[in-house]
């Protein structure tokens, strides 16, 4: 992170911290302009970290968040207005999305379930049904991945596709859902399906930008993680030519975080395609593009294809080490 986004984001808590300490100085009236002039600095703070998220390791997602969720809960505790106190459930709630994400990325499996599942109730409550539906894709992921219970994933995953089903979580959790499907070894014709079904909510979405995908998704969210679950199933072909266009649009918008989820995807279908060598071009490459976003899964998903490979006769000795150099853990 650089010396400016250092600077900015201390100006951003100093004058938080302001506000919310006017407010604990003053009586209830002039309280409620305060929050919402806090709730502005939150909102803000939240954007920050959506656009930075590709570049900006988990550890300190998950540090950072933490600082908006306290003021979250904080000022949920004072008397505020019944729009006002919407408002302010709906900023915590998606806090507690993000945080969830952040924790996953960061190997913290079980935090990340009590984060997703505290998300989607205050979600519920207030009517959120996009954050919502992405709390549920989290939930969904948790459960296939980190718990291993497919079962529960594709449920959970189909819910949140229900809970939402026009807007940019029906991509993420048709992506999910066809993920676990190549998990559960269902057949490659309702994984396309699926995944036909996802590019045509998609098409109807404007493009998001780079970053965590609060209100759109980027266009290279579909190839990578659609790609992936085609790789996952057997279809090579169709699944690298997807993950190829993935990997350029990120690439052309320096997106490290999803560049290297997309070159770890390249590795796994080099490996299922026995090309070795190409297999470790890949995962270094997936280790380069992680250097400024080392993850927890990342790292995991190199050492488990190094093992693979080493089965095979091939020594990632060297990519073992940086892997566990570069984990959080």
């Amino acid at each position: 992170m650089d010396a400016s986004t250092d600077r900015r984001t201390i100006l951003t808590t100093s004058a938080l911290l302001g506000v919310l300490g006017a407010a604990e100085a003053v009586d209830m009236t002039s309280s409620a302009m305060d929050s919402r002039a806090a709730l502005h600095q939150v909102e803000a703070g939240l954007e920050s970290l959506a656009r930075r998220w590709e570049t900006t390791a988990p550890a300190d997602l998950v540090e950072r968040l933490a600082t908006l969720e306290h003021h979250a809960r904080t000022i949920g505790r004072w008397r505020l207005g019944s729009a006002l106190r919407r408002d302010w459930i709906r900023a915590h709630g998606r806090i507690l999305l993000m945080t969830s994400v952040a924790q996953g990325d960061n190997g913290m499996a079980r935090p990340a379930t009590v984060s997703a599942r505290a998300a989607l109730v205050l979600a519920k409550h207030v009517g959120d049904a996009t954050t919502a539906a992405h709390a549920g894709v989290v939930l969904a992921e948790l459960a296939a991945y980190s718990f291993q219970s497919t079962r529960d994933g594709l449920a959970l995953a189909r819910a949140a596709q229900a809970t939402a089903p026009h807007a940019h979580t029906a991509v993420l959790a048709m992506t999910t859902e066809a993920h676990i499907m190549a998990a559960c070894h269902l057949p490659t014709d309702d994984i396309v399906a699926v995944l036909r079904s996802a590019g045509s909510v998609a098409a109807k979405l404007p493009a998001g930008a780079v970053g965590y995908s609060l209100d759109g998704i980027h266009p290279g969210y579909l190839p990578t993680f659609g790609g992936a679950a085609l790789v996952a199933a057997g279809a090579l072909d169709e699944g690298n030519e997807r993950l190829s266009e993935a990997a350029e649009l990120f690439d052309r918008s320096r997106a490290s975080g999803a560049l290297a989820a997309v070159r770890l995807y390249q590795t796994s279908a080099a490996m299922r395609a026995r090309e070795l060598d190409k297999a470790e071009i890949l995962a270094t490459r997936a280790l380069a593009a992680s250097a400024v976003r080392p993850s927890s899964w990342l790292s995991n998903g190199i050492l488990f294809l190094a093992e693979r490979a080493r089965s095979q006769g091939a020594d990632w000795s060297g990519l073992v080490i940086q892997a566990q150099e570069w984990s959080p853990l």
